[in-house]
């Protein structure tokens, strides 16, 4: 049922990190993520048990899909629910693989709480997307694939996103087992940090009760925003991991876009997390203070590929602006041909690609002879981008248009 994922050597990585790194692919995994081993592994010990081969699961992502697939291949009857605004595309993907979708409630928490609570009901059992040993054990194949692909030569570190913290604990509990020397790191999105912040408190030995229940944000990472680790998944890897490190959703945006542009590579905001903690200077100086040294070998788990295509666009877009590749910029011209014909042959000239434009009409009057022209740009790097700006200010005094304003956010093009 699973797929061989084979680490990929990433020497671009090498090169910005100073670390030796693979990636291990699990965006190209069935169902497009690891979750379909861990649904698969429970599903199987269900069915050999003489289970009652009815099952059913709350998500809106990567977890119903892996348990769908799962249940259709064994011959199971399935039902997934999930929240009434789940992306289309995640329903249908679900739909497709036979189970029987159902949409209650606002969020996650509604769907969970309807699941469990029909499940008795209509005698299912009940497949959680990680506070489960067989789950947790699922997962742990994936971690066990990378140690086998790299026995002559095992890794230093592994960096492993974090949510719920199944997956860590699989891996964990079979990499300290055949490999004690290899540090796992938990990598987290800074808008969901509930694990990071229980480890702190672990460490400190804190007289809270852990896990934390910590509240999140919106973030492009929506497959690791749990406010809750499960509670299985936190006493089985809360002693194994070495480190736990967080990034914001710019740094995920950079990580999703090198992985496309690199690695040739499409993952969703989850899976990016450990790209994104490599890139980052200051995670790496962390990475370095918790003994993953220069030259270390590290794996990335890229834990998934189902991202959104729009969102994908938008990503792309925000990547590129925070890494200064694109910028917006806006125009005042006399509203004739010649001298928006002069600012594109000079943008031209200067090698800054015009990748859209528009007329503007926020602050000109409707009858004027002057326009606003709004005209994302792509330059090759930051610096590049300021010398192309400060050409374009000199030749607005010489050919009397004017640069109103450099506009930081690409989307303003794109409302």
């Amino acid at each position: 049922m699973l797929l061989p994922t084979h680490l990929l050597r990433s020497s671009a990585l090498d090169e910005i990190s100073g670390f030796q790194v693979w990636l291990k692919p699990e965006n190209l995994q069935r169902t497009g993520s690891y979750k379909i081993r861990g649904a698969s592994y429970k599903l199987h010990q269900l069915k050999e048990q003489g289970g009652q081969h009815k099952v059913i699961a709350a998500s809106a992502g990567n977890h119903a899909q892996g348990v769908a697939y799962a249940a259709r291949e064994l011959g199971m009857d399935c039902v997934i629910v999930m929240p009434e605004r789940a992306p289309l595309p995640k329903r249908r993907a679900t739909e497709r693989y036979g189970a029987k979708v159902m949409l209650v409630g606002d969020c996650f928490d509604d769907s969970l709480a309807y699941a469990l609570k029909i499940a008795p009901a209509e005698k299912r059992d009940f497949i959680s997307p990680y506070n489960d040993i067989e789950i947790i054990t699922g997962q742990a194949t994936l971690g066990w694939e990378v140690l086998e692909e790299m026995k002559d030569n095992p890794p230093d570190a592994i960096l492993v996103p974090v949510g719920g913290a199944g997956l860590i604990a699989g891996v964990a509990a079979i990499a300290k087992q055949i490999c004690p020397q290899t540090r796992i790191i938990a990598i987290q999105s800074s808008c969901a940090p509930a694990f990071l912040r229980s480890w702190y408190a672990y460490r400190q030995k804190s007289e809270a009760v852990l896990p934390l229940d910590v509240p999140t944000q919106e973030t492009i990472a929506d497959g690791v925003r749990v406010r809750h680790p499960g509670e299985i998944c936190w006493h089985l890897c809360k002693d194994l991991v070495d480190a736990a490190l967080q990034v914001d959703d710019v740094q995920i945006y950079q990580g999703i876009l090198f992985l496309l542009e690199q690695a040739k590579l499409v993952s969703e905001g989850a899976g990016a997390l450990g790209v994104a903690a490599l890139l980052d200077p200051q995670t790496r100086k962390k990475l370095h203070e918790a003994g993953v040294k220069p030259g270390s070998r590290v794996v990335l788990i890229i834990t998934g590929g189902n991202i959104d295509s729009l969102i994908l666009q938008r990503v792309i877009e925000r990547g590129m602006s925070a890494k200064g590749r694109s910028q917006t910029i806006a125009v005042r011209v006399k509203d004739e041909p010649s001298q928006l014909g002069f600012i594109l042959d000079f943008l031209r000239h200067h090698g800054a690609s015009v990748l859209d434009l528009r007329r503007s009409w926020k602050t000109q009057p409707l009858i004027s002879d002057f326009a606003d022209i709004e005209i994302l740009i792509e330059t090759e790097d930051d610096q590049h981008g300021k010398q192309v700006l400060a050409g374009l200010s000199h030749e607005a005094k010489i050919h009397k248009f004017e640069l109103i304003q450099e506009i930081a956010n690409p989307d303003n093009l794109n409302r």
